[in-house]
């Protein structure tokens, strides 16, 4: 039959976001893969209203079961803030066995997204600003910063450099890069 181009699926990656900023986040991942004219899919899952760490694994995992399965799904990962993981305790072991259990690639955030993000930035690999103090830390660099920003907003000051300059330091984020196909290598 001429004429008829087959389309290849693309491939499909779990991410479950804790909530709005992460989501943006996703989806400026998966405009870098687009860019990269890599085949693959970022699903991103909002686990919004945010709760405890338990309670967002648990939403997590339901999310990701409940998936259509049309198209296979190469990996999972989820979002989360480090802060929270103290809140109450022993919610937070209980999540980590759980996603553990699960096999998510579990990136926490330290000690939350902006403090994530402060790491995207040359000579701020390794800065891990106390609870509380991250946005202002990540405003000095970016005055435009504001939480929930969407992908097309962050992809006005973040690159592909910026983000593998964070994962070099957050080995989670170099799984998730590597099931992208963002970064190559043994995650």
């Amino acid at each position: 039959m001429r004429g008829r181009h087959r389309i290849e699926r693309r491939s499909r990656i779990f991410l479950g976001c804790e909530g709005e900023s992460e989501q943006g986040y996703g989806a400026f991942l998966q405009r870098l893969a687009d860019a990269a004219a890599l085949n693959v899919h970022i699903v991103i899952r909002n686990l919004q209203p945010a709760g405890d760490p338990l309670a967002l694994a648990q939403k997590a995992v339901l999310s990701f079961n409940n998936e259509d399965r049309k198209a296979a799904l190469i990996g999972k990962a989820i979002m989360l803030d480090a802060d929270r993981l103290s809140e109450p305790q022993d919610r937070g072991q209980r999540a980590l066995e759980l996603l553990a259990r699960e096999q998510f690639t579990t990136i926490w955030q330290r000690p939350d997204h902006e403090g994530f993000l402060l790491r995207h930035f040359a000579g701020h690999e390794h800065d891990d600003p106390p609870r509380g103090r991250s946005m202002q830390a990540l405003q000095a660099l970016w005055p435009g910063y504001h939480k929930n920003m969407a992908a097309a907003d962050l992809q006005r000051v973040l690159t592909l450099e910026h983000v593998a300059r964070a994962a070099r330091v957050t080995a989670e984020l170099m799984s998730l890069l590597q099931m992208i196909g963002l970064e190559r290598g043994e995650p």
